[in-house]
This record gives C-alpha cells, sequence and structure tokens, in this order.
C-alpha cells in the first residue's frame, strides 16, 4: 500500500496533490506530508515565484492573482503586494494571522459597485490557522472575507483588505514543508513528535534544530518537557559535511545538562535531525568544544537513541480479533491469551504483552476486568457501560464509565488497586464516547464521541499536576468527517479511522494527529464497507468490512483473516 509507507525521512515539498486521495466530504486531501521520497527534507529548495499584478486586470481577476501570490513570502510578501493600492500595501499587516482554506469551494461575488469601486466577497470552507512557529489548529467552519478594489493609475487595484494571509490548501503545501521535532514525554523515556511547518528555504537542519530549541507549541508544551538547559542557543548554523555529518553548536548553557539530560537531549536531537536524508551523524559542539556524552559516540548516528523511539513497537507484532465467541490470533501466537480473554469482549493488550484488559457483562451491566495474559483477570470497575480499555506505557488502564447517565474517566493502576478519577473536558463526555485510546507515550488522546452513525475524532492532550490526570485542549482534527468509527494510532504521530465518504460508502482515512493532513487509505479487495480499525507501528493494518477481518498485504491490497471483529494489537 504506497502511500501509506511512511518512514524516518521526509519529502522535499510536493508540488502536485495528485498523490493523494479524497477527504470525508470535503473535496480534495488537505495538505501536508505526503510519502517519503528520495532526497529528504533537505535536498529540494522550490521558490515558487507567483505572477505580480499587470495592467488590465477585472476587479475579480485581481483578487483571484493577490490570493495566488501570498504563496510566496519574501519581502514580506512583496508580489502579492503587487495587487494592493499604495495605501493599502503600506497597511497590511500580513503577519496577524495566516489561515488556511479549502480552495476547492471558493466562492467569489461582487457585492457591490460603482464606476471607480468593487466590493468582493470570498467564502471557502476553513481548513485552520498555522501561527508563526509553524503549528497548525485545525478550525473549521467558513472563511468570509471582503475585499475593497478601486482604480489606481487607471488600474484595479485592492485597496481594503483584512488583516493577515489567507492561503489554499493547495498554496500552502507549496509555501511550507512538514516536518517534526522532537519533545520528552513525563518520565522522559520517550519523545513526542510535534509537527512543525518550514517554509522551503535552503537550512533545513538549521531550521530544524531552532525549532527545536525554542520550544514546544502553547497546545503540546503542558504535556512534554524539553531536555535542554533554559537559555541554550544554536551557534551559528548546521553545516552538513560531504560525509554526512551535521556539526551542531550549542552556547555554554548546554554544559548545565546532567548526563542523563544530555542523552535526552542528543535523543532529541538526533531524531529531529534524522529527517534530512544528507545527515548520516551528528557531531554535538559546545561553545566550539566537543561535547562528551557518556555512551555516546562524538559522532552520533542517526540511528542511535532508539529506545527513546516515539513509535516503538509493541513487544510482539501479534494482532488479534473475536471469531465466534473466542480470542483469535494474527500473525503469530500470544500463549495464555485465550484464557485470560475467555468471556470478554473489547479486549487491550498492554505494549509488553504482558496484560490483558477486557469487558465483560454482569448483573451490574459491565465490568472491566485485568489479568496477567495466561492467568485469571479479576474485576476492578463496575458500570452501566463502559469503553473497550485502553493501557498508558506504565501500565495503567483507562476507560470512559458511564452510570446513571453520567461519564466518568477512570485509571486503574498497574499495581492494583481502586480506579483513580481522570479530569476531562465537557467537549469529550457532552456527549456518548465510543472509543478512548492513548497515544504509545502516553501524553496524548484520541477518542470517537458522539452516537453511532454521528462520530467525531477529537484529539487531547494530556497533563498531570498535584491533583491528579486530567485530559483536555480536544480538538476536531477531522472537522468534515461523519460517522467515524474505529480508531488506532499508526505510529506516534498519525491516526487511523474509518469514515463515511461523500456517496455513502464508507473510507479508511489516515490524519496527523494536528489534523494538518488526511490521506486516504485504498480499499480496493475490501469485500463490504470498513467500520473497524487496529494499527500498530511496523505491522499490518487489520480492517473489519463485511463481517469479516482483513489484514493489508506488504505488496498492497488486501487479504481476509476470517470471520470476526475487534480487531487489535497491543497499545
Amino acid at each position: 500500500m504506497p502511500n501509506r509507507v511512511r518512514g524516518l525521512t521526509l519529502a522535499g515539498l510536493a508540488i502536485v496533490l495528485s498523490g493523494c486521495a479524497g477527504i470525508p466530504h470535503g473535496g480534495p486531501v488537505h495538505v501536508g506530508r505526503q510519502v517519503p521520497a528520495p532526497g529528504g527534507l533537505g535536498d529540494v529548495d522550490v521558490r515558487v515565484l507567483p505572477a505580480a499584478a499587470q495592467p488590465g486586470l477585472l476587479p475579480t481577476d485581481v483578487v483571484r492573482g493577490f490570493l495566488r501570490a501570498v504563496v510566496n513570502a519574501d519581502g514580506n510578501y512583496d508580489i502579492a503586494r503587487t495587487y494592493l493600492t499604495r495605501r493599502a500595501a503600506a497597511g497590511w499587516r500580513a503577519g496577524e494571522s495566516l489561515t488556511t482554506y479549502d480552495d476547492s469551494g471558493v466562492d467569489i461575488r461582487l457585492a457591490s459597485h460603482s464606476p471607480t469601486a468593487r466590493s468582493l466577497q470570498l467564502r471557502a470552507p476553513r481548513i485552520g490557522v498555522i501561527d508563526a512557529r509553524g503549528d497548525f489548529t485545525p478550525r473549521g467552519g467558513d472563511v468570509r472575507a471582503t475585499f475593497g478594489v478601486v482604480r489606481q493609475d487607471g488600474e484595479w487595484r485592492i485597496d481594503r483588505l483584512a488583516d493577515g494571509v489567507l492561503l489554499s490548501t493547495f498554496d500552502a503545501q507549496r509555501a511550507f514543508r512538514p516536518a517534526l521535532v522532537y519533545y520528552l514525554n513525563r518520565s522522559g523515556t520517550t519523545l513526542v513528535p510535534e509537527q512543525v511547518l518550514l517554509p522551503p528555504t535552503p537550512g533545513s537542519a538549521t531550521a530544524l534544530v531552532r525549532s527545536l530549541l525554542t520550544g514546544p507549541g502553547a497546545w503540546l508544551a503542558p504535556s512534554v518537557h524539553s531536555a535542554f538547559p533554559e537559555k541554550t542557543e544554536l551557534l551559528g548554523n548546521v553545516p552538513i559535511a560531504a560525509d554526512g555529518t551535521a556539526e551542531v553548536n550549542f552556547s555554554a548553557a548546554v554544559r548545565q545538562a546532567s548526563q542523563s539530560e544530555l542523552k535526552a537531549l542528543s535523543a532529541q536531537l538526533v531524531w529531529t535531525l534524522r529527517q534530512i536524508s544528507e545527515i548520516k551523524r551528528v557531531h554535538v559542539l559546545a561553545d566550539g568544544s566537543a561535547l562528551v556524552i557518556s555512551g555516546a559516540s562524538a559522532d552520533q548516528p542517526t540511528s542511535a537513541w532508539p529506545t527513546y523511539n516515539p513509535a516503538a513497537p509493541p513487544a510482539t507484532g501479534v494482532g488479534a480479533f473475536v471469531r465466534a465467541g473466542r480470542w483469535r490470533t494474527v500473525g503469530g501466537s500470544l500463549p495464555g491469551l485465550a484464557r485470560t480473554a475467555r468471556g470478554s469482549s473489547s479486549i487491550a493488550i498492554s505494549h509488553d504483552s504482558s496484560t490483558v484488559a477486557g469487558l465483560r457483562s454482569d448483573r451490574h451491566g459491565v465490568a472491566l476486568v485485568i489479568g496477567r495474559r495466561g492467568g485469571a483477570p479479576t474485576t476492578r470497575l463496575n458500570a452501566d457501560a463502559m469503553t473497550a480499555p485502553t493501557f498508558d506505557p506504565a501500565g495503567a488502564v483507562f476507560t470512559v464509565a458511564t452510570r446513571g447517565g453520567v461519564r466518568t474517566i477512570g485509571a486503574l493502576p498497574a499495581a492494583g488497586g481502586h480506579a483513580v478519577h481522570v479530569t476531562a473536558d465537557q467537549s469529550l463526555l457532552d456527549r456518548p464516547v465510543q472509543q478512548l485510546r492513548l497515544s504509545r507515550d502516553g501524553e496524548r488522546v484520541a477518542a470517537v464521541v458522539g452516537r453511532i452513525g454521528h462520530g467525531r475524532l477529537l484529539v487531547g492532550r494530556v497533563t498531570t499536576s498535584r491533583t491528579g490526570t486530567q485530559f483536555g485542549a480536544f480538538r476536531n482534527v477531522l472537522p468534515d468527517a461523519t460517522d467515524v468509527r474505529g480508531l488506532a494510532w499508526d505510529g506516534g504521530d498519525q491516526l487511523v479511522v474509518t469514515a463515511a465518504d461523500a456517496v455513502g460508502g464508507r473510507e479508511l482515512v489516515e490524519v496527523d494527529v494536528d489534523g494538518y493532513s488526511t490521506r486516504t487509505v485504498p480499499t480496493s479487495g475490501l469485500v463490504g464497507q470498513p467500520v473497524d480499525v487496529a494499527a500498530a507501528p511496523g505491522r499490518p493494518l487489520l480492517v473489519v468490512a463485511g463481517r469479516s477481518v482483513w489484514r493489508n498485504k506488504p505488496t498492497g491490497g488486501w487479504s481476509r483473516v476470517g470471520v470476526g471483529d475487534q480487531p487489535i494489537y497491543a497499545d
């Protein structure tokens, strides 16, 4: 399945959208990272040079030309300003905001006119906003903008417009290169990727390191931390030698880090720079002198620090599903699974595959049972209804429990004991929760909310304080999708779900965790409509369609595993 092959090398700037398929109910694919291509982030420097304003343009042509010209930000949008009057060009504050919109749904209409002036109104589906750091925030709804066009020196030019930039999804793909920077989870054991959007200028390595040192964006910051000491700066640029060695020279402040912090910050740095295919190793300096890091070579290879992998495959790549009331495995065996999971539905398996959690019907409604694989599970929680359990990296089990119509989130510690209450935004709990899944780093949580047939995909962050764990700041990362069902983390920075399409069928959709890019996964060969999915890093997708479980093949297409449902991999 070629369009799902997404390794650790980033593609260069993609120029066309033909490699992507449609998103549910939303026209063309939203822009974002594409299939990794030869070269990588640092190999392609494409400068998009739109046309400047020409004589003889009609008012509508002026507005459309201006909207195309903002793809190039050189000189504070010098080309775009040629479409403005001298007064407007001097006063337009382009840096106020950057909003992306779906170019397939643009409507520009004449609102009023006179012999010397026109007022044109633009309306288009809004996709999201990009801040100065390069963080994308999904934001549905409509873009509405008014452009006042007047004659200046005999030519129509825009004299009145709102501050900020409106960028179409097609042009956003040409104006930015998506990349990842890495921070640390609460325990400092795993990296957490954050996507940033960089302009297509030379010096990608320098831009990435500067983004890393800036720290995480506002949305992710409460959930992660960086091992770099405060006031650590990058001195100069990041040159890349002919042999692939990137030299990173930090200010003397980096020497304040302990040896454990030096290892962690090295992992952040190496994982961030490994996206650039020219880089084979990283040489770290402090104010011009080699920085000695215990256990690390002077030139750290880009394959270093594998234990920090944000998308480490589970201990076993074996999947499972239910057939005729019994749990069956896919791709290998899990001894003892059938015994522990007997009589349970909607099971979850811990990342190390040692523990199994599941739901069983009882006289109270539903019981959450947890046990060591191969042993007899014990009841840990009762409620009228519960979502399928999900494990965090420490082995705690989370579920949304409903009692008397009231929804709460409970966390069952791995060491045993009573459920601990998890505080959550009402945006999550105001509606029925179909599914809840924690990311493998434990710092983000995804949920499908709404009744069956009306599911929406929300992604929130996980934070902790003296009062406990909180799930908050939820965002709808697939605002155009309807009837979302099935939910899985397919790596550290993307999710996969099933959703209704625009013609009465269903699609398998992969989405960046920030909602910036969506991709449809080909389902040719499936018999029936996809309604559920399971995923794990480096493992084939398992999909439920037509009352059967299907596995995608490395060469493309799908093979039928057997009749069944509820596919899973270890969390």
